[in-house]
């Protein structure tokens, strides 16, 4: 490996600058097998006001990872929608990476 192509590859994992932060207007659109989905920047918080089950994915049957207590203040990162049409908040940030760490909650458990 040349000494140029080793300092371009360590730029890519060390430099922040080389990392997008994402913007109002960034968008995501995600396909995992048949579960669809698109998510916008969201950069805001929300309240859960009941026991809110923290997903892998925005759908009702993604599994479960944790619950997060009624009354709560969540940061969000994204608004997502899945194909459905149900809106989806991600926690985590990571689907701008695209990670399989995302982590969503379902708005009808947050005001």
């Amino acid at each position: 490996m040349t000494a140029a192509l080793l300092a371009a590859s360590i730029a890519l994992f060390v430099s922040p600058s080389a990392v997008a932060a994402p913007t109002e207007t960034q968008t995501a659109s995600t396909v995992l097998g048949a579960t669809a989905y698109t998510c916008e920047f969201s950069g805001t918080a929300v309240h859960t006001k009941e026991p809110t089950p923290v997903h892998t994915g925005p759908y009702g049957d993604a599994p479960v990872t944790s619950t997060i207590h009624a009354g709560f203040l969540v940061h969000t990162y994204y608004r997502c929608i899945n194909k459905y049409g149900n809106i989806w908040y991600e926690l985590t940030g990571s689907i701008d990476n695209g990670t399989p760490n995302a982590r969503f909650i379902y708005s009808g458990y947050v005001k």
